[in-house]
């Protein structure tokens, strides 16, 4: 008996693997462009909001009580409120990071998987999108803050990993329900399919992440100049074709009741 389950679950497996092959048409060319525009432009404003907080910091004098007391009265006062100021900056240029990835993720990640489910593209979709991305990814944002700053290095490399699985694997789930119904309560009943569902999706997201692994262990082998880029491209591109999958999976796992 539990032989036949297991053969009718690789079956039923298989069949999403088909169906989710056969929904790949030229749109996925359209969604592996946008989400290199997102991952490159991401990294471009990363990197020079670093360079310009970097910047900002060799500018003032970051005290120690010791440099405090050295300094004088007046002269701690003004270095106290540089330091102030330097810090208030960095909040507030994180936030606007922060919702500057949001806007650009609810518009291109909007528009690839809405191209992946086939879901019509409205302003009222996106505009939806916006506000769910809002809550979702400032918690995912919040999250990894927190595990930076309460846990021990030794341990926040863990931390971070499973984070991160956890964050891919509730998403996928999420923003597929989400083209469907486009309702916010959409977060619950991601939240909610992922874990009551978790042994039907356990051997498929184990078979991505190993064919993942061997993508990445292929990157051994390549050793020329702009390898990193090749790398980078092929994992966009499998995952691409993964979020079919993905999709069509939570769709026929949402249908068992």
């Amino acid at each position: 008996m539990k032989k036949a389950q297991k053969l009718n679950f690789i079956e039923w497996n298989n069949n999403i693997l088909i169906n989710s092959i056969k929904k790949i048409n030229l749109n996925v060319i359209l969604t592996i462009v946008l989400d290199i525009l997102f991952y490159s432009s991401s990294a471009f404003m990363t990197f020079f909001w670093l360079k310009g907080i970097e910047a900002k910091k060799q500018s003032i004098i970051l005290p120690t009580p010791n440099d405090l007391i050295a300094l004088g009265y007046e002269r701690a006062q003004e270095v106290l409120r540089e330091t102030k100021a330097f810090l208030f900056l960095l909040i507030f240029s994180a936030v606007i990071m922060l919702l500057a990835i949001i806007f650009l993720a609810s518009i291109l990640k909007g528009i690839i998987w809405a191209k992946t489910t086939n879901t019509k593209i409205s302003f009222a979709l996106i505009s939806k999108f916006l506000v769910l991305n809002l809550i979702w990814i400032s918690f995912w944002f919040l999250l990894v803050f927190l595990i930076s700053w309460l846990v021990e290095p030794a341990s926040a490399l863990i931390f971070m990993i499973t984070t991160i699985i956890l964050g891919i694997y509730f998403t996928n789930t999420l923003y597929t329900i989400f083209m469907k119904e486009q309702k916010l309560k959409s977060i619950i009943s991601a939240v909610k399919l992922n874990i009551t569902k978790i042994h039907l999706f356990l051997l498929p997201y184990f078979v991505i992440a190993l064919l993942f692994f061997i993508l990445m262990r292929f990157s051994n082998f390549l050793k020329f100049r702009y390898s990193p880029i090749l790398l980078g491209l092929i994992i966009i591109v499998y995952a691409a074709v993964v979020r079919y999958y993905a999709s069509e999976l939570v769709l026929k796992v949402k249908e068992i009741n």
